[in-house]
């Protein structure tokens, strides 16, 4: 079976209290894959907690985390995608 090695690498700036992503990625690479590698990578982070109780609150956590930056209307307000279909 043939094997493909794909990197996705997450640079994350702290300037004046917020946090600055880049995501980097071969542009082979789509957006779609992109969000499922990074969602898997989060996913193996709370499976990797010791008890099905610290498994809870880590999901719980990200739950939150992703419902707070999407009801902030400041979020992610300069979000560019460059990928090839956006060239």
């Amino acid at each position: 079976m043939e094997e493909t090695k794909i990197e996705v690498g997450v640079e994350v700036t702290l300037r004046d209290g917020k946090f600055f992503y880049n995501i980097y990625a071969d542009d082979r690479v789509s957006s779609e894959n992109i969000r499922s590698i990074l969602a898997g990578a989060v996913a193996l982070s709370i499976r990797g907690e010791e008890t099905p109780q610290l498994q809870a609150k880590a999901l719980k956590e990200v739950i939150e985390y992703l419902e707070s930056e999407f009801i902030n209307v400041e979020s992610f307000t300069d979000v560019k995608i460059n990928n090839k279909s956006n060239k």
